[in-house]
């Protein structure tokens, strides 16, 4: 769900999102030689520019990737606990979870673009949903009433407008625009197709 934002309107997300009961944010609370120390938490306090994974608590237990297919993953005993994880890179804001799938939910936000001189960037959220239910991985069904209630609150909070034409021409990309960035639009600031963060494929 592609999303275009200023700071004050991603505020108002944020809010939104720590009112649910049953997401839990992922915070990294350190990093020391790629060593992380991630962290659930039901709350946070400043939205920052960067990737958020978004775990849904009664989707299941979250996962430490073992990076060897012989090795079974460790399981998270208690997110809200805190968990380490070694990152293949430096300075991610995000853990990656490897083949635990749909998995957590991922927010990407930023507000400064970068296609054109203080162009607005494109934000959004991500799920894989059901898309590897055919191997017997479905996502739960909660975590699927939860994406289609912040697909509620997306319409509720913002006007849909055309992101552009998909390959084949036939289908039309909406996006969710929120009212600051959508008055800001108006008047001429320049918004980005693609997203300045971009999704990871590896830890």
């Amino acid at each position: 769900m592609i999303i275009y934002a200023t700071k004050n309107d991603a505020d108002l997300i944020r809010t939104w999102i720590n009112d649910e009961p049953h997401i839990a944010w992922i915070v990294k609370i350190s990093e020391q030689d790629r060593i992380c120390q991630w962290k659930a938490v039901d709350a946070i306090d400043v939205l920052e520019e960067q990737i958020y994974a978004l775990w849904h608590v009664k989707s299941g237990a979250l996962n430490i990737p073992s990076g060897d297919r012989n090795i079974p993953d460790e399981i998270v005993a208690d997110p809200f606990a805190g968990w380490f994880q070694t990152m293949q890179h430096s300075g991610q804001t995000s853990p990656w979870f490897g083949g635990n799938l749909p998995g957590p939910y991922t927010f990407s936000f930023a507000e400064a673009g970068q296609e054109a001189p203080g162009s607005l960037a494109r934000s959004e959220f991500n799920w894989l949903e059901d898309r590897y239910k055919s191997i017997g991985k479905p996502a739960h069904p909660d975590a699927k009433r939860w994406w289609k209630k912040l697909r509620r609150f997306l319409d509720k909070s913002s006007v849909q407008v055309p992101w552009t034409i998909s390959t084949n021409r036939k289908r039309v990309i909406m996006a969710h625009v929120f009212p600051e960035a959508k008055l800001q639009i108006e008047t001429g600031r320049h918004r980005d197709l693609n997203a300045r963060l971009g999704r990871r494929s590896d830890n």
